[in-house]
C-alpha cells in the first residue's frame, strides 16, 4: 500500500491563500487597504489582519468578491486563491468569481453616495453586484 501524500493543514492553507492576497494587495498603489476596508465595512486594521499570513484569522467568504473587485487580481491569482480558500474552508459555499473583463465584455462603473455606515454600503454594493450578475446571465440566455 502506497503512503498517502501529506495533506496540508487548514492553517497552512489559510497562510497560503493569505500570501497570494498579501502579494496582490502590496502590488497595488497605497491606499488599497483603506479602499478594501470601505468596501467591506471594516476598519483598515481588520483588512491588514485578514491579508497578513502571520495571522491565522481566516478571511470571511463574504469579503472575497469585494476584495477581488478592489484588488483586480489576475485570473491566475484568483484561481489559485479560490482553490486554496476552498480547500481551507470546504464547507464554505463556492464563491462565484466573475472573470475580469475580456473581449466582448464591458465594465460599468457607478458612483453612489456615502451611506450611514460602511456595513450598509457593503451590503448595497453586494446587492448591486448580484443584480448585475443576474442580468448578465439573463442576457446570455437570450
Amino acid at each position: 500500500m502506497k503512503p498517502s501524500a501529506p495533506t496540508e493543514s487548514r492553517q497552512e492553507l489559510i497562510r497560503a491563500y493569505k500570501c497570494i492576497l498579501k502579494d496582490a494587495v502590496e502590488a497595488r498603489p497605497s491606499g488599497i487597504r483603506l479602499r478594501i476596508a470601505d468596501m467591506i465595512g471594516k476598519n483598515k486594521s481588520f483588512v491588514s489582519q485578514v491579508t497578513n499570513p502571520k495571522y491565522s484569522t481566516p478571511l470571511p467568504e463574504s469579503y472575497i468578491e469585494p476584495i477581488f473587485d478592489a484588488v483586480h487580481m489576475t485570473p491566475k491569482e484568483r484561481e489559485r486563491f479560490l482553490d486554496l480558500y476552498h480547500r481551507a474552508h470546504p464547507r464554505a459555499a463556492r464563491a462565484q468569481s466573475p472573470e475580469p473583463a475580456e473581449e466582448g465584455v464591458r465594465v460599468v462603473k457607478i458612483e453612489l453616495p456615502r451611506l450611514a455606515t460602511r456595513q450598509l454600503e457593503a451590503k448595497v454594493d453586494q446587492m448591486i453586484l448580484q443584480i448585475a450578475r443576474n442580468l448578465s446571465e439573463l442576457a446570455k440566455r437570450g
